[in-house]
This record gives C-alpha cells, structure tokens and sequence, in this order.
C-alpha cells in the first residue's frame, strides 16, 4: 500500500525535480523517435518552465487537499442525504417500549451508516509529512498549508465520527504499525532530496535546464553530507528519548510489579508491602454484583438520572434474562426470514 501511494503522489514532483528540470531541453529531442509529430510540433522552441516544479507541489498541498475534504466529509453525506430521500419513508414498523423507542430507533441509524477506518487518516497523515519532509524546500509555506487543513481535517472528522460513521469500539494500539517504518523512510529520503534540491535551485543561481551548471560530485556530496547530518541526528534523538522517564514507561512498570505481586500470591500465599502498591497508584476495582446493579437503576428511577441508552442496558441484571432475551430475538428474526425464505424457493 505504501509503495503504491508513494508512487501516486511523490513521482510526478521527482520527475519534475530531477528530470524535467535539469535535462529537459536535452530528452525532449530524443522523445519522438518515430518522429510522428514533427509536423504539429515543433522542438526548435522548446523551453522549460522553470515555475513548474512549485506550482505541483502547491496542487498537491493545498488543491488536493480542498479536493480530499470534500470527498471525505461532504460528499459522503449528500450522498446519504439523496439515498434517504430516494428510499422514502418506506420503513418496516417495530414495537418497541415506549422508553427505549428512541434509543433503539437511533441504534438502527447508527447500523446503517459505514464503519469507521483509522488506516484512511494514518496514510494521509504519512503521504502529508512526505511531501513535508521531501519538498518543503521548494516552498517553505506547505508545513502552514498543512497545519491549516489538520485542524480543519481534525475537526471534520470528529464530526464524521460522531455523526456520519458506525460508533467505532474502543482499543489501544501500541502504535500506528507498519506507518511508523514508512515514516522513517521518508524522513530518510527527505535528507537526500532536500539537499539535492538546494544545490541545484537555490542561491542566486538555478541549473533548470542547464545541467552543465552543476557539478556531479558537488552534488554527491552534499547528498552525502546531508544524510550523514540526519544520521547523527536519529542517534542523537534516540538516545535522549532513551533517557526520559515517560508517563507510559511508569504505567508500564506499574503493570509489570501488579504481574509479579499476583504470581507471588498464588505461588507463596502473602502480600507484598501495601506502601509499595499505594506509591505506584494501583486501586481496587468495585466488584460488580446483582445489588450494585439494582441499586444504580434504583438511583436512576428515584432521581430522575439516566438517559434511554442506560434504561435499556439495566433492564437485563443477569446472565439469564439476557440469555432468554436473545432467544426470542432469535425466533422473532428465523419467524421473519422464512416466509422471505420460501417465497425465493418459490419462484
């Protein structure tokens, strides 16, 4: 996936950077071998437009990006929006309890809609801090352009979240998975190119199509130069984050010493020193019974607390009326399905 992506949106600017500019005047000749558009067009005149190289790298930072959030947030819901007025209000009738209609009815809403998926936001954000890492040189206002369209994107897709997707189920990840190697890579490539960049464009003097200009092992080393700067850097860097006492490295040290104070009681039958536990911020959780559970529906029927999603989920207090519960879903749903079933062997 990202091979593919990187394809898509960094190989126009590299050709552009590195082939187009450069050697230009040199391969535009050798282009039409067959020579099938001598007639129409003529290479005598041929000049490079040295403008080229910023105005894609604002396409794809600022007009693609205006492009993207539209795609993403207002074209989705137009489209839901004709669908619900296509479809009418041709809708199956269910009898529900007067106190869960609401609830259950915005449950079917919510069923209907798409399913959330982080992947989409984490490949954005990387193909985002290429094109930060590999061309800002070019034009040093694409990290503002970035900024501006993160906090409309942020806010965007917390109301896409909340209101244009399935609820999503909550879980910790480690971390952003393979994105994290991709990420290195283009910090990598960054160095390279930023510095190949600067020697042939910047100054006051520009080898855009004028190759003879730059020295082959100036550039080379420059290249070098850079990579080895960034190098250093990383080691440096890593070795500072190394160092620091993170919140997570505490919690993680916290769950390790919960791990062993648990097998010590199993193996040897005594507990550990209390004052050990109480400086790691370890807490008892309430045991959730039968009594804590009437109690909390007693409190929300006496004082007026509880919204219809909370009623519906205490009206089951025990394994077995849930239990009989989904079985009459069940055979209200098989009772459904049949006649449907039979009328398709039918015909």
């Amino acid at each position: 996936m990202f091979f593919i992506n990187f394809v898509t949106s960094y190989m126009a600017l590299l050709i552009t950077s590195f082939v187009y500019l450069p050697f230009g005047h040199v391969i535009v000749p050798w282009l039409d071998v067959f020579h099938m558009t001598e007639k129409h067009l003529g290479q005598k005149g041929f000049q490079i437009n040295p403008g080229r190289l910023s105005k894609q790298l604002f396409y794809f930072t600022v007009t693609a990006q205006v492009v993207n959030f539209a795609m993403e947030t207002i074209v989705p819901y137009g489209k839901r929006r004709a669908m619900d007025k296509i479809k009418g209000d041709d809708k199956a009738e269910t009898k529900d309890n007067a106190e869960e209609a609401d609830f259950l009815a915005r449950v079917r809403e919510e069923a209907k809609l798409d399913k959330y998926d982080p992947t989409d936001d984490l490949r954005e954000m990387v193909m985002q801090f290429g094109y930060l890492s590999l061309f800002s040189v070019v034009w040093p206002l694409v990290g503002c352009s970035f900024l501006v369209n993160n906090w409309v994107e942020a806010r965007s897709d917390a109301m896409k979240i909340a209101i244009g997707s399935q609820r999503p189920i909550p879980w910790r990840g480690d971390s952003i998975g393979p994105w994290i190697n991709s990420l290195g890579f283009l910090s990598w490539l960054g160095s390279l190119t930023s510095a190949a960049l600067v020697y042939l464009y910047g100054g006051n003097r520009s080898s855009a199509g004028k190759p003879s200009e730059a020295t082959g092992w100036v550039l080379l080393l420059s290249i070098l130069l850079a990579e080895h700067l960034y190098l250093g850097a990383q080691v440096v860097v890593r070795y500072v984050l190394e160092k620091i006492d993170s919140p997570g490295l505490q919690k993680e040290r916290a769950i390790r010493f919960g791990l062993r104070k648990n097998i010590l009681q199993e193996s040897f039958g005594h507990e550990l020193d209390e004052k050990d536990e109480a400086g790691l911020g370890l807490e008892k959780g309430e045991k959730i019974t039968r009594e804590v559970l009437e109690d909390a529906a007693r409190k929300s029927s006496t004082q007026g607390h509880g919204s219809p999603g909370e009623k519906f989920w205490q009206r089951q207090q025990s394994m077995t009326e849930t239990i009989e519960i989904g079985r009459r879903l069940i055979s209200k749903v098989s009772q459904l399905v049949a006649p449907q079933n039979d009328r398709d062997g039918g015909s």
